[in-house]
């Protein structure tokens, strides 16, 4: 894995071309029946992708990794219920999202009505990466990102650190075209809120 998370995007995106598709839904297809080998050729085409992703939505290198190691896990052992019609990062993306949604899930701190009432403020638990976080652009980015919803960091993650089309995005979180650049928008609003004016164009 990478030491952080690279600024842009290597050109992999849901949109491939035939040739690799092909390649894809072989590789796919062999993986399914067992082939150990072509899973770790799809392994090794789409874990810096998936682990890129992650770690804009997780923030931590040792978070994002466990991760990815579980969204891989996740799709060997569903292979058999992949389809090829369907981009193969596409699918690992869906896989990645869900296991972002269930750890977010798993750590989120649980507080009673009562001590909330209490001690306003007290489900925010403070990480001490974000002061060395905000020591460079990139951490502050990832910063105001996590402070975006959950769709909305999806969207700008795919968009600007993936580098994917709007029309992908739609297909990949099951929205319209239309739907997924108002929720850019937002997104791209909060976070001119949040960083200096400069940061967001």
């Amino acid at each position: 894995m990478e030491e952080s998370a690279p600024n842009a995007a290597t050109g992999q995106g849901v949109d491939t071309d035939e040739r690799d598709k092909g390649l894809d839904a072989d590789l796919a297809r062999r993986a399914s029946a067992g082939d150990a080998q072509a899973f770790g050729t799809l392994y090794d085409r789409y874990v810096d992708a998936v682990y890129r992703y992650v770690f804009y939505r997780v923030r931590n290198e040792a978070e994002a990794e466990d991760v990815t190691s579980d969204v891989f896990f996740k799709a060997l052992r569903a292979m058999p219920r992949y389809q090829p019609r369907q981009p193969f990062l596409a699918w690992l993306y869906r896989i990645a999202r869900n296991a972002v949604i269930d750890r977010g899930r798993r750590v989120r701190p649980q507080i009673s009505f009562e001590d909330a009432l209490a001690h306003p403020g007290a489900d925010q638990v403070l990480d001490p990466n974000d002061r060395l976080d905000r020591i460079s652009d990139a951490g502050e980015l990832r910063g105001a990102i996590a402070r975006l919803t959950p769709l909305q960091q999806d969207v700008i993650i795919l968009r600007y650190v993936e580098g994917l089309d709007t029309r992908a995005i739609g297909r990949l979180l099951g929205r319209r075209d239309g739907t997924v650049r108002g929720i850019e928008f937002r997104a791209l609003g909060a976070l001119r809120g949040i960083l200096p004016r400069e940061a967001v164009s």
